[in-house]
């Protein structure tokens, strides 16, 4: 399936940072979760990932990395 992804880094405030940053991509995948562990190579293999369906085309996974909160949000093409 075609996809908009779009990535959101969230992480606690530090120093003036920006909090919150946004990646925008065009993909083509028909499993979601391995293209989510595809692209955080630092994932372990055995981390849960669920992936949440809204029945309107979009399906969002979201997993923490230390303090990072991390959002892939797919929306059918």
């Amino acid at each position: 399936m075609n996809y908009e992804l779009i990535i959101t880094r969230t992480q606690p405030p530090c120093g003036g940072k920006e909090t919150r940053t946004h990646e925008i991509r065009s993909v083509n995948t028909d499993d979601v979760i391995a293209y989510v562990r595809a692209c955080e190579s630092d994932m372990p293999a055995d981390a849960p990932l669920t992936a949440s369906d809204d029945g309107k085309g979009t399906v969002t996974v979201e997993f923490k990395s230390g303090a990072e909160t991390i959002t892939y949000e797919f929306t059918e093409d």
